[in-house]
Parts: C-alpha cells; structure tokens; sequence
C-alpha cells in the first residue's frame, strides 16, 4: 500500500503543481499538510515531544538532513513528472537509491552496517540502470512523430460537452 501511494504521490503533487505559480509552493504545502497530519498523529499517540536516546546536539550533522531530502524528491517530481512522466522518473530514482544503497552499505556509511557490494548486488544494479535506458527510450520511440502543423478544422461540436453548437 505505501508504494502504491508513492507510486501516486508525484501525480498529486503534480497536479497541485499546475495549480500554482511554482513547483516550490506546492513542494511547501505538501510538506506543510504532511507536518500537520504527523503532529496530529504524534499528538493523539503521546509521542510529543520528542524524546531523543542521544542528547540532539550529539548526533553527526547528515541525521538532520531527512526533511531535505525529501524536498529534492518531492520538488524534482514536481518539475520533471509533467515533463517526462511518472515511469521514467521513478525508474530513475529507484535506481539512484538503488546505487546509493549499494554503496552506502559497501562502505557502511551514514550508520549502515557494512554489507559488501557483490556482484550479484552489482549486476543487479546494472540491470535497473539498464532497465532506465530502456523505459526512457521506450518513452521516445512511444511519442508521436511531431506533424507539420495543419490548418485549423472547425468543429461543429464544443469540445468540453459534446454537443452541437447553435446555428
């Protein structure tokens, strides 16, 4: 269910997109709403505040950093999704995780137990970075050839109801 609802996320915040001025205001109420659903949620649990194991200003600079990330995600679907579509650019970001992963687990950085990259792990990665290149040329090879533009054609019908037009 929770990619499922990924999977729509850059669709809505898309759509809330077109409805403004900029990709960063829609990208500012989107984290606005989900801030406000999570203190609601904290709130009625009696999670508030919160209680952290490791005094806050102990904790390495990159724990802090989340919320940013999540900025980049939500505001480059909000930018690019329209352009491209949802496939390619989650295709991409799977990958791009899929890499980071990989490399955050072979080098055991940002708190990651080391797990070496082997190369059934590698493979696998080359095969998504593959998999990119083949929905992104699929994508091209998909759109319409661009037609010299043709004359205008009048309508006897309006386009939004279908209905005829008054003589």
């Amino acid at each position: 269910m929770a990619g499922g609802l990924l999977g729509a996320q850059p669709s809505v915040n898309g759509y809330l997109g077109r409805q403004l001025s900029h990709p960063l205001q829609a990208s500012l109420i989107s984290f606005g709403t989900g801030t406000v659903i999570l203190l609601v949620m904290c709130a009625l649990s009696g999670n508030l505040p919160p209680v952290f194991s490791t005094p806050a200003r102990q904790l390495p600079w990159w724990a802090w950093t989340g919320g940013g990330i999540g900025v980049v995600l939500v505001t480059t679907s909000l930018i690019l999704v329209p352009r491209i579509g949802s496939l390619p650019w989650f295709a991409a970001v799977m990958t791009g995780q899929t890499v980071a992963a990989l490399l955050l687990d072979h080098f055991g950085l940002l708190g990651n137990p080391k797990s070496p990259a082997s190369v059934t792990r590698i493979v696998g990665t080359l095969l998504l970075v593959a998999g990119v290149f083949a929905i992104v040329h699929a994508k091209t090879m998909e759109e319409p050839h661009k037609a010299e533009p043709s004359s205008p054609q009048v309508s006897d019908t309006d386009e939004p109801t279908g209905q005829q037009k008054n003589s």
